[in-house]
């Protein structure tokens, strides 16, 4: 097992300095068998719909409308899905858990259990706000394409975020770049997800102004409130 000793580095960002400290077996053997279960996981997805990847590809990348795509035959198995959203929360957590554990930040035991879940928090925020928003104003058909698109997003996401800390976790010297390299992945497919799903609202008949007033409200406001609860002493010394 790799061993990483008296390794540090200096974020550009804030200027903190991290430093690696020797992972015990019992740590390494937890990762070892999330990545396994990852793995099982996209076996099983794939054992279930062996297109499933073309057609995570196209429904990731592809701006047609879910509606569109199941016309034309291109529909995702519900249990491979399933399977692929479960491997996007156990990696994201996993690495949100790894980097903490290798860094400097004094997280409360509360604040590393909310960091980890984040993902998957936001995740089903996500679906809840949507289908609550849709219910509300009477776009039901939106309901359907966002929540679609958001779980698309968070299975494509997934993949790629184990792929990368594959890589990252195996060789040490691309952890000095890792938030980097997985913050990016994260920022991607946030940005993706709201092009996406402002393109398919617009599309749908929604105005512009309700599209924004919802993002703003429902979607940013509370994510900040709520980082600003949890990290009430980080966020006063990141503004000074």
């Amino acid at each position: 097992m790799m061993q990483l000793s008296g390794q540090f580095f200096t974020t550009s960002a804030a200027g903190e300095v991290m430093v690696l400290t020797e992972r015990s077996t019992h740590y390494s053997y937890l990762i070892i068998a999330a990545l396994g279960l990852c793995l099982l996981l996209i076996s099983a997805a794939r054992l279930r719909q062996r297109e499933i990847f073309l057609i995570l590809g196209q429904n990731t990348f592809f701006f047609q409308s879910f509606s569109e795509q199941y016309k034309n035959g291109i529909r995702e198995n519900p249990l491979s899905s399933i399977f692929l959203v479960f491997q996007y929360i156990i990696i994201s957590g996993i690495y949100i858990y790894w980097y903490n554990h290798f860094s400097l930040a004094d997280f409360s035991t509360y604040q590393t259990v909310i960091l980890t879940a984040f993902p998957a928090i936001l995740l089903v925020y996500h679906l809840i706000m949507i289908a609550l928003t849709g219910s509300i104003t009477g776009f039901n058909q939106i309901i359907q394409e966002i929540n679609q698109l958001t779980l698309t997003m968070a299975q494509t996401a997934g993949i790629i975020l184990l792929i990368e800390f594959f890589f990252i976790y195996f060789q040490p010297e691309l952890i000095s770049e890792s938030k980097l390299i997985i913050g990016g992945t994260f920022l991607f497919f946030i940005v993706l997800r709201i092009i996406r799903a402002f393109y398919h609202a617009i599309q749908l008949g929604v105005s512009w102004y309700y599209i924004i007033l919802y993002l703003w409200t429902l979607e940013i406001l509370p994510l900040l409130i709520a980082i600003k609860l949890v990290f009430p002493s980080e966020i006063s010394s990141w503004l000074g």
